[in-house]
């Protein structure tokens, strides 16, 4: 007997009936991964805003 449970598939809906989507997907050549998503673009977008402020702030010498 096996006591494995199946899991689910990635892709699962929610109890309100949405399908998640993952934010980011890996990469077909090479290595990494790139937005697969709005939201997975607004992380990418609001991480580089926050490298380049604080880049900013210390060439001017605020931090």
């Amino acid at each position: 007997m096996s006591t494995d449970t199946p899991q689910p598939p990635s892709n699962v809906k929610s109890a309100a009936g949405k399908q998640h989507r993952p934010w980011f997907r890996r990469n077909g050549v090479g290595v990494g991964w790139h937005p697969a998503t709005w939201q997975g673009w607004s992380i990418l977008l609001l991480s580089v805003a926050v490298i380049v402020t604080v880049v900013v702030l210390l060439r001017i010498g605020a931090l």
